[in-house]
């Protein structure tokens, strides 16, 4: 019998396997097998468990990377949602809610040039906008005023 060391090409690891060779019952006596399976026991553990170390810290740091890209959608979400809703056309509520004086016994030219201003000055029409109709009124006798 002999030592006979085989690769498996499918795994790319090697077996130590005995096999049948014949020789002379002479030689057999003076081959020495010291032969320590743990030793093969042991490397196979290690490279096993470092594979398996390697897969788990692959794993979380991808998962780490999808939190990060997770998290960054979200906020490019937020930035579109401010970001349109500061780009938002106010101006047909603008014109609306100003042209709705008129009911108070505003004048539409008055009105058209109020509007104007307001579209113009957007900080005016925000201001104009949270106001109470009371408030609103106030605001254009005092614009009339100058």
């Amino acid at each position: 019998m002999a030592l006979v060391v085989c690769q498996d090409m499918a795994t790319g690891s090697f077996a130590k396997t005995f096999a049948d060779v014949d020789l002379d019952d002479a030689n057999e006596s003076s081959i020495p097998l010291n032969f320590n399976t743990e030793d093969v026991h042991e490397e196979r553990t290690n490279v096993s468990s470092s594979g398996t170390s390697k897969r788990k810290r692959k794993n979380i740091e991808e998962s780490i990377e999808d939190d990060r890209i997770q998290f960054v959608g979200e906020k490019l979400g937020e930035i579109a949602e401010a970001l349109k809703k500061f780009t938002e056309d106010k101006t047909p509520l603008l014109y609306e809610e100003v042209m709705s004086m008129e009911t108070e016994g505003f004048d539409d030219d008055f009105l058209c040039n109020v509007f104007d201003f307001l579209a113009k000055n957007e900080f005016e029409a925000k201001a104009f906008l949270a106001k109470k109709t009371k408030h609103r009124k106030i605001w254009l006798q005092k614009f009339i005023q100058g």
